[in-house]
């Protein structure tokens, strides 16, 4: 059987007609949910981009939570595995993350085909001032523009038709690739997609659905204060983020139509995935992404097994780290006793069972930096841990979806139980002993000893920053 996979970055559920949205055009995610089975409550592990995907290739969640690093040429992966018995593999990206920077999402396939142009990618340097999209600075945040936009802007001039567009050219290079490729016997192909992620510009005619006539300021990264902007330009940050979702489902749809058209329907398993939200003025927050809150932590997973899933929504609790070990269960390859996650496969066939009763998302704990929050959610509940008590956070989101009032003093038995979780799952996944008594006793006591990093990756962790901080992008907004 062959396995492609499709991740969408930033791509949120709720803004899909598979997930109940009535308003914002999806008909080809519809149309594949229709013969999938969709997971309603998928959560994020490790958060976000790389650390995701470092779960979704491993079936790990880390040490206790994967952070930013390169994948390790020592972690067992996926692709790599898929390699080894006899598939084909191939990744075609355009989120700009996987490659550059050394990150090394590439290694693991037999090819790999970056489409260039998105975000921090130094694609191109011309001496022509880049034109901003919006002229009071006050509203937006500089770093931000200097440290992606400026670039994305410049390496993506004279844009004119959908075939200018950075994610049109990979969905189009996947269909390209699926039809060169037909000869071989299996394949397992990632898309990667940066897309619906900011600075949210799809062709204009799919803004117009969604916000027609604008003609105002159109901010296109992280707003620090909401509370600046007039409803007009939140709306307009509203309906492009909707216009890239409608974009992202027409190219999304090549390659599904590609693969009908192929006759690769019987004997591929198609999964459409995201890594993440992203906040649209929840909890006074624009294009920024806080995995405390289900904006950002749920994400699309749906998957289509030919004879297995038939257009049904599945209520299990499933995480990245479940998706090597299921697919590796499917095609009948052993699973590597190293990969935490749990395969999902005995529910898509019908079988009784639960995945797990609580999913855990969270950045890789840093006792240096008092960054130690984690999520903890079970199909009702969830709580902002921290291993000091006071600072415990709890939502009912069955009474309060929209999470506005903690309601932690109220259910100390839930905060125990999901406390609990918490702690039991650093303990089974490897976590620093440091770090275990910092969350039991809320005592951070001696951290002699704690490796807040990966030996070796330093320079990765200031990876941004550095491009910024060095001049490597000119500075636009200052």
């Amino acid at each position: 059987m062959n396995i492609i996979v499709i991740m969408n970055d930033t791509l949120r559920p709720d803004h899909l007609s598979a997930y109940g949205n009535d308003w914002c055009r999806t008909p080809n995610f519809g149309s594949f949910a229709r013969t999938a089975t969709v997971f309603d409550n998928c959560y994020a592990g490790s958060f976000p981009t790389i650390p995701n995907r470092t779960d979704l290739f491993t079936g790990r969640y880390g040490e206790p939570l994967h952070p930013w690093l390169p994948l390790s040429f020592n972690e067992i992966t996926l692709p790599e595995i898929m390699r080894e018995n006899g598939y084909v593999t191939q990744l075609i990206c355009d989120t700009p993350h996987l490659i550059n920077g050394g990150h090394n999402f590439d290694w693991p396939f037999h090819a790999w085909d970056f489409i260039r142009g998105n975000e921090v990618d130094r694609y191109g340097m011309d001496s022509d001032p880049v034109d901003l999209p919006f002229k009071d600075f006050s509203k937006i945040n500089r770093k931000t523009v200097n440290k992606s936009l400026v670039q994305n802007r410049r390496n993506n001039r004279g844009r004119r038709t959908e075939r200018d567009w950075v994610t049109y050219k990979t969905f189009d290079r996947a269909v390209d690739w699926l039809e060169r490729n037909l000869g071989h016997e299996k394949f397992f192909l990632w898309i990667d997609g940066f897309d619906p992620h900011e600075p949210t510009e799809a062709p204009r005619h799919y803004v117009d659905l969604y916000d027609p006539g604008y003609t105002g300021d159109q901010f296109l990264s992280h707003i620090p204060d909401p509370s600046k902007l007039t409803a007009a330009e939140i709306h307009n940050i509203k309906a492009r983020y909707a216009a890239c979702v409608t974009f992202v489902d027409r190219c999304v749809g090549m390659v599904l139509e590609a693969v009908d058209r192929l006759g690769l329907t019987d004997n591929t398993c198609v999964v459409c995935l995201s890594d993440h939200g992203t906040h649209l003025n929840e909890h006074g927050a624009l294009l920024s992404k806080n995995c405390m809150f289900t904006e950002v932590a749920r994400t699309v997973h749906m998957i289509r097994i030919p004879g297995v899933t038939h257009g049904t929504h599945c209520p299990a609790l499933v995480q990245p780290a479940d998706l090597a070990p299921t697919l590796l269960e499917l095609v009948g390859i052993e699973i590597p006793a190293v990969m935490q996650g749990t395969s999902y496969l005995p529910i898509l066939q019908g079988k009784p069972g639960t995945i797990r009763d609580v999913a855990i998302t969270g950045a890789a704990p840093n006792a240096r930096t008092d960054k130690a929050v984690i999520i903890a959610r079970d199909q009702r509940w969830q709580l902002r841990d921290s291993p000091i008590p006071a600072q415990r956070v709890l939502h009912d989101l069955e009474d309060d979806p929209l999470q506005t009032t903690n309601v932690a003093d109220d259910n100390p038995e839930v905060v125990a139980r999901l406390h609990a979780a918490v702690i039991d799952f650093l303990k089974k996944h490897e976590a620093q002993p440091q770090i275990i008594r910092w969350f039991e006793t809320g005592d951070k006591g001696d951290m002699s000893g704690y490796v807040a990093r990966r030996p070796g990756c330093e320079r990765f962790h200031a990876y941004f920053s550095h491009i910024l901080d060095s001049g490597m992008i000119p500075n636009e907004a200052s």
